[in-house]
């Protein structure tokens, strides 16, 4: 498969897309936003963001917006991970652990109705897939790899979270005006400092389709329109409490939105744009107010930039939120006494105005021969604690412990050192599953408590979206229109597998993960990707393309005449 399909695309048939009135409408009196901007700080709730309040001495950038909550549980668990949560957000529908917007799975909690068989595991269009047929630019920000849970929930689609190649070979195809993030080294193959398995460099790829690809500030700076990947990391990005030491030419995420939001305004239809604070969940994950601290607070300049867009116009709605809580983060812990009355702002704040590391970076700078001095001298150095030789000790004890578990071992420093050394607490190194706040600003703006697929269909809304018509649209199930008897997915380069249909005497190859028709001889883009859902072994394709293999005479939008 390879350089086929991109060779074919200089000669390919495009096909133009354009607004269709059969597939989306506007309710009678509802307000209609001509932008949207979700902004999702991953993993964490009210408790955070008080914290950071009293570290920045002043209100967030969103507190005054804040219109009521989002219920996070999904359809096999109370307690959630990323990628239901997300997919919830993109597709309105609520679906399984580590589902990247496809169907639920067979097994459901007892509030939860078991989904019918058509519906399992089948990709779930997204409001990001929507708006871009509507004619929107399109983009998705990110401070870790664009293929995490969150970000690919509103591009990609399949039943496996980690996979991760897959993820990205969506997101290519897909068409996004803008990419900012990290994952890099999902665009290159190994060997050529990727991780692609395929032999496909995806960099190629994206210049034949126009894009540009750049990899720090300045260059990012220096852009004036899109399409656009920003690989700005190979892997993730850095903590904000770390970048400016380790990597200073990767931008900040208010750089980012910012820039996102000057390539994507200009377009007439307006635009989408999901911006998402991904290590606030992995501070939390890892017990580490540093961390937590400086990425909740760049998450926080990266929603000011989105509300002062959005205040100079009337005709986007801006949604902040988080997708679940991470950490059972309390101020108030058990080891500094039951009763903390009396406790000043400035002594609750000055254990972590000494704070110049993540827990990650502090640990690592310890070096593999560790000793009771060393760590305390590290703790010293990067969080500003005069730790005492005995409790160094105890540390070293739990750091092992956790290596013995086959976990990181910087895990200990958060969760021995905060409730003797500062007045934080966690519970878990896990996920919780408390509602979370919700905040909304501009036309349609939502209220009171949702439930996680609300946030997809509050979306959809504002911007005049029919998820069901888009469904209809973008994922019909190819066995079914054409027999399955006449299709076949050729796994013949385990890699690059093909669906092969066959009708009224002709061929027509759709690669998997792609959103290339071969017929004729030619190859022809469609308006989605091919999704292959293996667990019940379905290949959807969008409709457009049934109309192609049928040969029927399309429209300007892709749809028959």
């Amino acid at each position: 498969m390879k350089n086929r399909f991109s060779s074919n695309a200089i000669a390919a048939f495009i096909v133009i897309l354009c607004v269709s009135a059969s597939w989306y409408s506007f309710a009678e009196g509802a307000e209609r936003a001509k932008n949207v901007i979700v902004l999702i700080a991953d993993g964490c709730s009210s408790e955070q963001y008080t914290f950071a309040r009293w570290f920045k001495g002043a209100p967030l950038s969103f507190d005054s917006y804040r219109t009521g909550a989002v219920r996070t549980f999904i359809a096999d668990s109370i307690v959630t991970d990323s990628a239901p949560a997300a997919s919830a957000y993109a597709t309105g529908v609520r679906t399984s652990s580590r589902f990247v917007s496809v169907g639920p799975g067979p097994e459901t909690i007892e509030s939860v109705p078991a989904p019918g068989p058509e519906m399992q595991f089948k990709p779930l269009a997204t409001v990001l897939e929507g708006a871009r047929l509507m004619g929107k630019a399109t983009g998705i920000v990110s401070t870790s790899s664009v293929t995490h849970a969150t970000p690919a929930a509103y591009a990609a689609h399949t039943g496996r979270r980690d996979d991760v190649e897959t993820i990205m070979l969506q997101m290519v195809h897909q068409r996004i005006d803008v990419v900012f993030g990290g994952g890099k080294d999902l665009l290159l193959i190994k060997g050529a400092d990727g991780k692609r398995g395929d032999d496909e460099d995806l960099t190629v790829e994206l210049k034949e389709m126009g894009y540009k690809i750049v990899e720090n500030r300045k260059e990012m700076a220096e852009l004036r329109k899109g399409p656009v990947f920003g690989m700005f990391a190979a892997g993730h990005m850095d903590a904000e409490i770390d970048r400016p030491s380790l990597h200073p030419d990767q931008p900040t995420l208010e750089e980012m939105t910012q820039k996102a939001i000057e390539i994507l305004s200009p377009d007439p239809e307006g635009f989408f744009l999901m911006v998402e604070g991904s290590q606030i969940d992995w501070a939390c994950h890892t017990n580490d107010p540093a961390h937590l601290l400086s990425d909740l607070l760049a998450f926080d300049k990266a929603a000011e930039a989105a509300l002062n867009f959005a205040r100079k116009h009337g005709d986007t709605l801006v949604l902040v939120l988080s997708d679940h809580n991470t950490g059972g983060f309390s101020i108030g812990n058990y080891e500094m006494g039951r009763i903390f009355s009396g406790v000043s702002q400035e002594a609750f704040l000055a254990p972590f105005r000494r704070m110049k590391k993540s827990a990650s970076i502090l640990w690592k700078g310890i070096g593999d021969e560790k000793s009771a001095d060393k760590v305390k001298k590290a703790v010293l150095e990067g969080w500003g604690m005069d730790i005492t030789l005995a409790d160094a000790e105890q540390l070293l004890l739990l750091a092992g412990d956790y290596k013995k578990k086959g976990r990181a071992e910087h895990l200990a420093l958060g969760r021995f050192l905060c409730p003797r050394y500062t007045h934080v607490g966690w519970s878990t190194h896990g996920h919780t599953g408390g509602d979370v706040p919700l905040h909304a600003f501009g036309p349609g703006k939502p209220s009171g408590l949702l439930d996680g697929p609300d946030i997809g269909r509050v979306c959809a809304k504002a911007m005049g979206l029919s998820l069901e018509r888009l469904n209809d649209r973008l994922f019909v199930d190819a066995g079914r229109v054409f027999g399955d008897a006449n299709v076949k997915v050729d796994k013949s380069d385990q890699l690059n597998p093909v669906l092969r249909v066959r009708h009224a005497g002709k061929d027509a190859e759709l690669p998997i993960n792609r959103h290339w028709l071969i017929l004729d001889g030619k190859a022809r883009r469609m308006e989605g990707v091919v999704v292959y859902a293996e667990k019940k072994e379905k290949v959807y394709i969008p409709m457009q393309a049934v109309n192609m293999i049928r040969g029927r005479r399309l429209g300007n939008d892709g749809m028959v005449e």
